[in-house]
């Protein structure tokens, strides 16, 4: 792994909380209504739901749009289920969640000690401008934001790894892919980037659209955030 140049972060879930954020806020909205909700099932709900959006828009059975746009046909989706949902604005609904995004303990600090010894840099699914505003308000600092919505590939497409590298003048070969996902490392891992796992115990593994692995054989396995940087040597 000497000829790794550039660490490439998956964040939705890797470095993002995005459920408990999704959770306090559902929450706390519900409240302002008397309602009691399950903030947890409905944040698994509506990324679910995203999922399948996302996994339409990949197979050209929906028109190209941004993971806000997923978000907003997914809530619209949800009002079946969640009925209250109707009494709310969804465009302010999402970018009082998934613009603000909070991170998991020990993220930020780490991507700063990587900094130090690699190019790091955002690949995700999420749109840019929700990267930008849940970094800038989490204090986290990148390299770079590569969002899928301006390559013309969505994870886990094969393409969207090899031009995000391409994108930063680097080879598959010369780039790892870090994410809490294992079915987003394995697409990686067959662009033919390196990989490396990180243990985010509250996250889900798998989701829609993306494959379920089989045995595993990633370069580096961290449990934490610490772990990986020292096994990067940082």
């Amino acid at each position: 792994m000497d000829n790794v140049k550039g660490l490439f972060f998956d964040v939705g879930g890797t470095v993002f909380d995005w459920k408990n954020t999704v959770r306090e806020k559902i929450q706390e909205l519900a409240g302002t209504m008397s309602l009691t909700i399950d903030g947890g099932a409905f944040a698994d709900d509506w990324r679910g739901e995203m999922f399948k959006i996302h996994t339409q828009v990949r197979q050209g059975d929906l028109p190209w749009m941004n993971s806000d746009g997923m978000l907003l046909r997914a809530l619209e989706n949800l009002t079946k289920t969640y009925s209250f949902l109707t009494a709310i604005d969804h465009v302010s609904f999402i970018k009082s969640t998934w613009h603000r995004l909070k991170t998991f303990e020990g993220a930020p600090e780490a991507i700063n000690r990587l900094r130090t010894g690699y190019t790091v840099v955002v690949l995700t699914i999420l749109n840019w401008e929700s990267i930008v505003s849940s970094s800038k308000a989490a204090g986290v600092q990148w390299d770079g934001i590569l969002s899928c919505e301006f390559l013309g590939y969505y994870k886990p497409s094969l393409q969207a790894y090899i031009k995000g590298a391409g994108l930063l003048g680097l080879k598959p070969a010369e780039a790892m892919m870090v994410a809490a996902h294992e079915s987003d490392l394995t697409a990686a891992r067959a662009a033919g980037m390196h990989t490396a796992l990180v243990n985010v115990p509250e996250e889900d593994k798998d989701f829609e659209g993306f494959e379920r692995p089989g045995k595993t054989n990633f370069d580096i396995e961290a449990k934490d955030f610490e772990t990986l940087c020292k096994k990067l040597r940082v």
